[in-house]
């Protein structure tokens, strides 16, 4: 993984490069092709005052005085390699040739003369080779063109030491591009030290959070955006340890509700068993004494079968929530000792895969379980129920419970219950949504009863 600090000294180096690069390019290519042109440009403004110059010797025929003209501006012109007049009949009329005028320039730019511009500096350039160097012809029309004309060769050498002036310049260049880089170099490395620290203090002070240490707090006194995000941090610290307390206080909520239904469940059903049955020993005990002895022993027996689930409903609360319970294998115990003690007959069905469950929700389902089927044995005067589970496709766990008893009205019997402060209904119907479920009652007087029960696999 790059760090800061490297991405910075790469990026310093690239542009530094890019930077020398095209500076080199610039005084490679691009300033010696400037400066040519220049240069030539400079050369035909001199061939166009030069043209003025040999007109009015050209019109009163003075040749003695264009050759002394033009010999004179060959000496003091440092590129100029000739210099020559072509008149459209008498061919050339003077020339700065002492040894015979060349044959290859007879030819050269010889329609100048023939260019119709108005209103513009009328030239051509023409290039040429000699002695294997690169040369231009610069012709000028005389009188635009009635007086032939006037043709001025360059070979631009002065550029040559010009550009190579220049072409020093790139080593010097070249050295401070170096030192700058070097520079660049570290004074970013050194703001990258500066920088990578800061981010360190963040990602460590990140890492105290995510271990749980939420009382911590990072102290950066600078306005950037390293800053802000160092408030941000700190802010989000005490919010996440406001959330947890209160995460931590619903917990304990819910705990509590838990141990309610637990005991309502188990403890509280039973003991209100005992309290019925007692009241039935009361009033056998004057009409028929035998008959209240049987039940007392029959009570006695009951009651340590009441204190061995008790002590099972203690153990359940001291387990983990992830502790092994098994679902189907607990409802299949549960359902033989209900159709035993209740003499109701339980159509068990299972379909689809049950076992992904989690324990503490397998638990908190069966509860459910139970209590709608003590609700049957208690209230319904049902002589069989049917208990389905089903899984489908959506990771959805579907239970049915129906029994053919009486029935009831649902509305009624559920705000009774809540006025008497019942926790029956309540705790299976709060049970379903601790899991992210739901739980419908249809009944109606006479019909029986059916539970509908959804909860997802998956989620809380």
């Amino acid at each position: 993984m790059r760090t800061l600090r490297a991405k910075f000294i790469f990026w310093i180096c690239l542009l530094f490069c890019l930077i020398g690069a095209f500076i080199f390019f610039s005084l490679s290519v691009m300033l010696p092709q400037k400066i040519s042109a220049q240069i030539l440009k400079r050369d035909i403004m001199i061939a166009q005052y030069l043209a003025r110059e040999v007109q009015e010797p050209l019109l009163v025929n003075n040749k003695l005085a264009l050759k002394l003209l033009l010999e004179d501006r060959f000496k003091s012109l440092e590129d100029v390699i000739y210099i020559f007049i072509r008149a459209h009949d008498e061919g050339v009329v003077a020339s700065t040739f002492q040894r015979g005028f060349p044959k290859g320039l007879i030819h050269i730019n010889e329609r100048v003369s023939e260019l119709k511009k108005p209103g513009e500096n009328i030239y051509s350039v023409q290039e040429f080779l000699v002695d294997g160097k690169k040369g231009y012809d610069i012709a000028i029309p005389l009188l635009k063109g009635e007086l032939g004309s006037l043709h001025v060769g360059v070979s631009l050498e002065s550029s040559k030491i010009e550009i190579a002036t220049f072409s020093k310049i790139k080593y010097y260049v070249a050295i401070v591009i170096f030192i700058g880089l070097g520079v660049g170099i570290l004074i970013f490395s050194l703001l990258g030290i500066f920088l990578s620290n800061r981010v360190i203090r963040l990602k460590n002070f990140a890492a105290r959070i995510g271990g749980g240490d939420l009382d911590g707090k990072i102290d950066m006194k600078t306005d950037d955006e390293i800053g802000a995000l160092a408030k941000a941090f700190n802010e989000m610290a005490i919010s996440l340890k406001e959330k947890i307390q209160e995460v931590s206080r619903l917990n304990i909520i819910k705990e509590r509700d838990r141990i309610a239904f637990d005991l309502h469940d188990g403890c509280a059903q039973n003991i209100a068993t005992i309290i019925k049955r007692l009241e039935l020993c009361e009033k056998l005990f004057e009409k028929e004494p035998s008959r209240c002895q049987e039940e007392l022993r029959a009570l006695r027996e009951d009651t340590r079968e009441i204190l061995n689930n008790t002590r099972k409903v203690i153990f359940d609360l001291k387990l983990p929530e992830d502790a092994d319970f098994d679902l189907v294998n607990n409802l299949k115990d549960f359902v033989k000792s209900y159709q035993e003690e209740a003499g109701i007959k339980v159509g068990f069905n299972i379909a689809g895969c049950v076992s992904g469950i989690s324990a503490d929700k397998a638990r908190q389902i069966f509860y459910i379980i139970e209590e709608a089927l003590n609700n049957v044995k208690r209230h319904s005067l049902a002589n069989k129920v049917g208990l389905d589970l089903l899984c489908n496709g959506e990771d959805v766990l579907n239970l049915d419970i129906k029994d053919d008893g009486r029935g009831f009205d649902v509305d009624h019997i559920s705000l009774s219950a809540r006025e008497r402060g019942n926790w029956g209904l309540a705790s299976m119907r709060q049970r379903a949504v601790s899991l992210g479920g739901s739980l419908t009652i249809n009944s109606k007087p006479g019909e029986g009863t059916k539970v509908s029960i959804k909860i997802p696999m998956r989620g809380k």
